[in-house]
């Protein structure tokens, strides 16, 4: 992979990515990481949409909103409601399309794609600490509206938090690892009802202290049993070699998963005990 020599690893052994998350627009982030493969958004999609679906039918509610963190410049908004595949997106801020193109030249453009035959009762609110991203995915209407703001450190401000506050779904594809406790824990502070959570987290970074925090709000923590989610490949021999690494320092076995060159993700779902129901998901066992 070229990328390995682009980039240096960052505090938690991947590769640091964080230039092509903060640009003025995509193009460099989904460039990027299509030359990694990148595909869990794709994936996860298809888990999420189901969820919604179940929750729509338990609460009786057709209008969602789902808070995505760590959403940068909302591709999982952009396959959720506006019906979009990953692929198309790779294409669509490819170099051949976004050749010669401005900022406001691909603002335009989006405006017009993403809208029109998406889900219109799926409200899409975005949370990250990169504010050129979330500008963007706004200013287009990828998003329905945008949190900047870093809440493993600080609690949100009075407009974040009325952002918060009709949260039905938490959903996170990518994000763990960088959020932790603290995170989560500030978002169901400022929500006016329990929100459900659909997360996925890398092998590499447990989940405990996540879990532990959620059964304090008196949550049931349920993950997908025997089925992981690949995310991307490994950008070089130094990335790989410091996550089979990782892995095996907490006793995870990597053969036939991450020792095939690829991240692989767990999926967790949670929702408050008083909502008794089948998991939505294939083979849910609880986490204990």
């Amino acid at each position: 992979m070229t990328v390995a020599s682009d980039f240096d690893l960052d505090k938690t052994g991947k590769i640091d990515l964080t230039a092509i998350y903060d640009q003025p627009d995509p193009r460099g982030y989904y460039q990027t990481l299509a030359t990694l493969e990148y595909r869990i958004p794709e994936s996860a999609s298809a888990v999420v949409a189901r969820i919604i679906g179940a929750l729509r039918r338990k609460r009786r509610q057709r209008r969602v909103t789902v808070l995505d963190v760590g959403s940068s410049y909302g591709v999982n908004a952009a396959l959720l409601k506006h019906r979009y595949g990953l692929a198309e997106l790779f294409n669509l801020y490819g170099r051949d399309a976004t050749a010669g193109r401005s900022r406001q030249d691909l603002i335009a453009r989006d405006r017009s794609l993403f809208q029109g035959d998406g889900d219109s009762d799926l409200r899409t609110i975005g949370l990250d600490v990169a504010e050129s991203a979330i500008d963007y995915a706004c200013e287009a209407r990828l998003l329905d509206a945008g949190i900047v703001a870093d809440l493993e450190s600080g609690d949100p401000g009075d407009r974040e938090a009325s952002l918060l506050a009709p949260t039905d779904l938490v959903i996170s594809t990518g994000a763990i690892g960088y959020v932790d406790a603290p995170t989560f824990r500030r978002i169901l502070d400022n929500t006016e009802r329990l929100p459900w959570l659909a997360l996925f987290a890398l092998r590499m970074f447990p989940v405990d202290r996540i879990v532990e925090f959620l059964r304090t709000r008196g949550y049931s923590v349920f993950r997908a049993s025997g089925q992981t989610f690949r995310q991307r490949r490994f950008a070089g021999r130094d990335e790989r070699a410091e996550v089979l690494s990782r892995l095996r320092s907490l006793g995870i076995d990597p053969k036939g998963h991450e020792s095939e060159g690829w991240y692989h993700a767990e999926f967790f779902f949670a929702l408050p005990e008083g909502e008794a129901i089948r998991p939505p998901i294939a083979n849910a066992v609880p986490v204990y």
